[in-house]
């Protein structure tokens, strides 16, 4: 279960995330919509630790996302718009010794 409570992320004067409540019971399949700047990567970046809310909690099977940071990784996938890759995974990178 996905579970967020008053989940609140603020930039500065920026406010990404205002007070979120979420409920996703285990097996349901949801997605997040919304205009540029609802506050939809953030949210997922909450969820995945990436960055650490301003306010409240985002917990994954009960667990803490800023405590168990690894724990909660396990039991989620996300797959970004956009993929970029390491300079040095590069194959003359690989061969040379370098990674």
């Amino acid at each position: 279960m996905l579970e967020a409570r008053g989940l609140t992320k603020r930039y500065g004067d920026v406010t990404a995330l205002d007070a979120l409540d979420l409920d996703i019971a285990p097996g349901e399949v949801f997605c997040l919509l919304g205009a540029n700047g609802a506050g939809k990567t953030t949210t997922i970046n909450l969820f995945l630790n990436f960055v650490e809310p301003t306010s409240g909690t985002a917990t994954i099977d009960g667990l803490d996302v800023t405590l168990h940071s690894l724990e909660t990784k396990r039991h989620i996938a996300y797959i970004p718009e956009t993929v970029t890759s390491c300079i040095w995974t590069t194959p003359p990178s690989l061969t040379a010794g370098i990674w």
